[in-house]
């Protein structure tokens, strides 16, 4: 029995790799520019990859990892170079998404040293806009005209890992404080008693603590999905990059959190906090939180977060691969506030499902 269980687990997991894979092939073929979310299940794509652009690049290197193709390592060079200006971006504080996924990755299977550097310069650009008399990196977001100088997005700690490689690479060892410094100022102030977190927080210019906020969520107080994912999968990376145990049981706290509030099909809610039984649901925070359940579980041994994260991914897997949307994971939900990707695919939702499905196989075949 024990056989066949396995290798009925094996089947689900191997197929879902190899439908993404194949749908991967197939905008190879048609994709030439970077793609965001979708409309109506077809991509909209931006010439300079905005926020995302590292999403598609690592899902690039993803499937040449697993198939060194000439055509996929042509797909993922001529994508990963078009973003390597971006490394000298000042307002942007989501260049570790940029730049982990697609140059880190690509610099690991090619040693193209151009790549290292530009990840080594995205670093010192992403640093440089730590506020060192408020303790840390602003959220600037892609949000229009608003004013993002004193707000910070829990977000932003997703983006502290590529600090923490550029250490490890060459880079200023005083980067460590920047990450020190801006995840103390985050976990002092987004992190509510329960084991959720803020989406925003703003702060003064001298960096005191004015109001939990959100742009994304439900409310205020509530507890948006997406944010939930970003804080438990950044604070996993960064306990192991950093082997910083506080990190680590801060992790477990908001994984703790989630456990205790995903509904009994495994797939969150855009917001665990929305009333309605119909309420959207968000798979690409499922996706996310998957991924950081699984690096929670490399780091701690526990099996229940080994446990939830199979069965988010088998019923994501499941119903949110479909045939009439680009993107490797329907069913997500980008930002309903404004209307943007609701019920949709997103480049980061498919991203982080193709990685946290290999976590999933590795971590299978390591036992």
């Amino acid at each position: 029995m024990t056989i066949r269980l396995n290798e009925d687990f094996m089947n689900w997991l191997s197929d879902a790799i190899d439908k993404c894979l194949a749908k991967t092939q197939a905008n190879v073929e048609q994709f030439t520019d970077f793609p965001h979310i979708t409309e109506q299940g077809k991509y909209v794509f931006t010439p300079d990859g905005v926020w995302t652009g590292g999403f598609w690049t690592g899902i690039l290197w993803l499937a040449y990892q697993r198939n060194p193709s000439p055509a996929l390592l042509t797909a993922a060079t001529h994508f990963t170079d078009r973003l390597l200006p971006r490394a000298h971006d000042r307002r942007n504080h989501d260049l570790g998404f940029m730049f982990y996924p697609g140059a880190i990755a690509g610099w690991r299977l090619t040693q193209r040293s151009d790549y290292k550097q530009a990840a080594l310069t995205a670093a010192n650009s992403l640093a440089a806009q730590f506020n060192a008399r408020a303790g840390f990196i602003p959220g600037w977001g892609f949000f229009g005209g608003e004013e993002w100088s004193t707000s910070v997005l829990i977000d932003t700690l997703m983006n502290l890992p590529l600090l923490a490689w550029a250490v490890k690479n060459g880079g200023d060892p005083a980067l460590l404080a920047v990450i020190e410094q801006h995840t103390a100022t985050a976990l002092a102030h987004h992190l509510r008693a329960n084991g959720s977190v803020f989406h925003v927080y703003h702060f003064t210019e001298e960096g005191v603590g004015i109001r939990g906020d959100t742009y994304q969520g439900l409310a205020a107080q509530s507890s948006w999905a997406r944010g939930q994912g970003w804080a438990i999968t950044g604070l996993a990376l960064l306990a192991d990059a950093l082997n910083n145990h506080h990190y680590l049981a801060t992790a477990e706290k908001v994984a703790d959190f989630i456990l205790s509030h995903l509904p009994p099909d495994h797939i969150p809610k855009w917001d665990y906090d929305d009333p309605q039984p119909n309420a959207p649901k968000d798979a690409s925070a499922g996706a996310i939180s998957a991924y950081g359940l699984l690096r929670l579980y490399r780091l701690s041994g526990k099996e229940r977060y080994k446990t939830a994260a199979t069965a988010m991914l088998k019923a994501l897997a499941a119903t949110c691969i479909v045939d009439d949307n680009q993107g490797l994971l329907a069913h997500s939900t980008a930002d309903l506030p404004h209307g943007l990707g609701i019920d949709q695919a997103t480049g980061y939702g498919d991203y982080y499902f193709l990685k946290a499905l290999y976590a999933l196989e590795a971590i299978s075949a390591a036992r």
